[in-house]
């Protein structure tokens, strides 16, 4: 785990969204996956939050897009995403701009092409989202992340509950 990061484990998540075709082939449940939180952070500095892991639990093969953070607070910067390819070393929790130069098998980005989850496997793939606070301010929680995926021809949406937090974390 990377210094700095809290981690509190629970269930897994996930929630339809209506964007495209409301995709359920991801694992998930409807209790939050895991809550992920940065106690202190610096205006201008990018963090890391690692979405719920990915469970195929459909009868057919997924193809995963891409992901994006969901609900994220108005004093976020948003939109990066990179998926790490664990090999089943363990997974780093949080991660830092930095972390990326110094961890060797974080420096290959997955995202850059369609991400194969077997039937019934789980990926060693983690995509991994940035969060920027824009301001000392920018303390707060986002939702989890939003999955984009290819199965049978068609392309759905699922989104997996997480709590993602700046600032102290709360209840």
């Amino acid at each position: 785990m990377t210094a700095g990061a809290v981690v509190m484990l629970l269930g897994a998540g996930s929630a339809a969204s209506g964007a495209t075709a409301g995709g359920r082939a991801l694992e998930g449940g409807v209790e939050p996956a895991y809550s992920l939180g940065f106690e202190t952070f610096q205006a201008g500095k990018g963090y890391w939050f690692n979405c719920p892991p990915l469970t195929n639990r459909s009868s057919a093969p997924v193809e995963v897009l891409g992901a994006e953070l969901v609900g994220a607070p108005a004093g976020w910067r948003t939109g990066e995403v990179r998926a790490v390819d664990w090999r089943g070393e363990s997974v780093g929790l949080g991660a830092y701009d930095e972390t990326f130069a110094t961890t060797p098998v974080m420096r290959e980005d997955r995202a850059k092409a369609p991400v194969r989850v077997e039937p019934g496997e789980r990926s060693t793939v983690w995509y991994m989202v940035r969060a920027e606070p824009r301001s000392a301010s920018a303390a707060g929680r986002a939702e989890g992340c939003r999955f984009t995926y290819r199965s049978a021809q068609r392309v759905y949406t699922q989104e997996l509950g997480a709590t993602f937090s700046l600032g102290p974390m709360r209840g």
